[in-house]
């Protein structure tokens, strides 16, 4: 349990000096947070299996892993050890960054379970054929897994509202709509329901509204107010428009989702022109 040589960075670790050569380990202090130092050098003496200990974080915000290896003589006899320090910060760090995307892609396939089984019930509510059912699921699906994508892209952390809405437009011609607004960008949870909205909006526009004809068009614009995001859709060039006696399917959806998951306000304007929805959700930059 004596010192026998050490390398320079070795000694920072503990306040050694030439001096200290052949000097009992029991008698020098460390800067180590490891009680069982010395211990667990005896017990390599006495085993002759190797140990590896990983320390917790030191003030320096460091992690150290240290590794006590038996060194033998020529006749397999122990007649010491090495002990080597190794810096395994990065590693550290990225394993508790792996736990932690673990822990938010769990909450994540919760969340997206919960919601595809909201549009299943939904959408079989209000379909009347099995083939009108995958129609509808699958657009929702699609919409969905663009919305995932473009999240994936930015390593979920934000996604663009322009990109959304482009996602959902750009089947149909860059001739057929005008995307204007500030560079904004949603958090994921808010960015998959929007996804969503932007979707259900395009599907009408496609079946009842503007994509319906061969020249209407799509305006979308959108602004941030205070703690508030104000979108509006207005739809030019279809089919003339007037309310409807009842709530279609897609506008319930809508609501649902601005309303009760975005808590936000919702207002349709069934104007001859063309179908204009106007929508404003809490939003923070």
């Amino acid at each position: 349990m004596v010192i026998r040589t050490y390398t320079p960075t070795a000694a920072a670790f503990f306040n050694l000096r030439p001096s200290d050569v052949g000097r009992p380990l029991t008698e020098l202090s460390s800067r180590l947070e490891y009680p069982s130092f010395k211990a667990d050098i005896r017990g390599v003496f006495d085993t002759g299996e190797p140990l590896h200990h990983q320390l917790a974080r030191d003030g320096d915000g460091k992690h150290y892993l240290v590794r006590i290896i038996p060194y033998r003589s020529a006749g397999e006899d122990i007649d010491g050890v090495v002990v080597t320090m190794v810096d395994v910060t990065q590693l550290a760090e990225a394993e508790a960054h792996k736990q932690v995307l673990i822990s938010e892609l769990n909450h994540r396939v919760k969340n997206i379970l919960l919601v595809v089984t909201a549009i299943v019930k939904r959408t079989m509510q209000r379909t009347s054929s099995t083939e009108a059912f995958q129609s509808a699921f699958d657009g929702r699906m699609g919409a969905l897994g663009r919305a995932y994508g473009l999240l994936s892209d930015e390593v979920w952390k934000e996604v663009s509202i322009r990109e959304i809405f482009a996602g959902e437009l750009k089947p149909f011609g860059p001739e057929t709509f005008k995307l204007e607004g500030e560079d904004l960008y949603l958090k994921p949870q808010l960015g998959l329901s929007f996804a969503m909205v932007a979707h259900e909006l395009a599907t009408n526009a496609t079946k009842y509204g503007a994509l319906s004809k061969e020249h209407g068009t799509i305006d979308v614009s959108w602004r941030s107010e205070g703690n508030r995001l104000l979108v509006e859709w207005r739809e030019r060039g279809g089919p003339s428009v007037s309310e409807p006696t009842s709530s279609g399917f897609g506008l319930e959806l809508l609501r649902g989702e601005i309303e009760y998951r975005l808590q936000g306000k919702l207002e349709t304007k069934f104007d001859p022109a063309g179908l204009v929805v106007s929508f404003s959700i809490p939003f923070e930059r």
